[in-house]
């Protein structure tokens, strides 16, 4: 199915010659701690490999030096207190989607953070990790708010989400994930051994992707590549965007799989999370311009 669907998705990738970085999405990232510093950078690497124009790193004030020093250049900083002032910064630097949660410290606060940026912005929020930890047997929280979320949670992250058994989400997982995104308004990534991406209407399962994923900062590097398909200067224009944010996740799973794929042709079970970033390219290039 996704194969018949390449060409006009890859028409929301094509650069124009009169363009600059705005035009291609600025993506805003909330990650990261002292206690796991490496989550945010690889989202931000992974927005940037997937062809986004822009990316910001926001950290708690007393996490920038760390950040700092472990990422590249090519990622912007930002210091936040509060949430006014990420939704400042996300309203005066022309933010296109927003990464909440890798990395994060689970905690009340954290969760008051989070559910007062989702109830103030109406941008493309992918909400991954700690951040999904926020709302576990409180999903109510996630409804009426403005932003348009995509959630990435795998069996044991949604099991907590919504007080199930783990054994019944591996059961019945195509159906409690279509009736958890259409209570709540949302897209739903639940990550297994065949990807289950629904809106509560449509439903992809994904075939890319093997075990040798399975290490640490690979969802990390799914969030980015998925919040970067959302900041393409189309999604932001779209007239239907919960269609379009529908499509960003499939394609971002559909990618994520062959990337891991590809970087498992030299690394096999040695692949960490930074060889898929790595591969990013490679597999839009083969599968959107070849």
């Amino acid at each position: 199915m996704i194969e018949s669907e390449i060409k006009a998705f890859a028409q929301k990738l094509q650069r124009e010659d009169e363009s600059h970085k705005y035009d291609y999405g600025h993506v805003l990232v909330i990650a990261g701690s002292k206690y796991m510093p490496g989550a945010g950078v690889l989202c931000c690497q992974s927005v940037l490999r997937t062809g986004a124009g822009l990316v910001t790193y926001g950290v708690l004030e007393d996490f920038l030096p760390t950040a700092c020093a472990m990422s590249k250049p090519e990622t912007l900083f930002f210091a936040y207190k509060n949430a006014q002032d990420i939704l400042d910064y996300a309203g005066k630097r022309k933010v296109s989607a927003l990464i909440i949660g890798p990395g994060l410290i689970e905690s009340l606060q954290t969760a008051d953070l989070i559910v007062e940026i989702i109830s103030n912005t109406p941008l493309p929020v992918v909400i991954d990790a700690s951040g999904l930890s926020s709302f576990a047997n409180h999903s109510d929280r996630l409804r009426n708010v403005k932003a348009k979320l995509i959630l990435t949670p795998h069996e044991g992250e949604f099991a907590r989400l919504i007080n199930l058994p783990i054994a019944q989400i591996k059961a019945d997982g195509h159906i409690l994930a279509a009736q958890f995104a259409k209570e709540n308004n949302l897209v739903l990534v639940l990550k297994r051994h065949k990807t289950i991406v629904t809106n509560g209407q449509d439903e992809y399962i994904n075939s890319s992707g093997l075990p040798a994923m399975a290490t640490a900062g690979s969802g990390d590097v799914l969030s980015g590549i998925i919040a970067a398909f959302c900041a393409t200067k189309r999604a932001a224009k779209a007239e239907n965007l919960q269609k379009e944010l529908f499509e960003a996740a499939k394609f971002g799973v559909w990618v994520h799989g062959l990337a891991g794929e590809k970087a498992a042709e030299d690394k096999w079970n040695g692949l960490i999370a930074s060889d898929i970033v790595e591969s990013i390219p490679y597999i839009l290039k083969r599968n959107f311009y070849g």
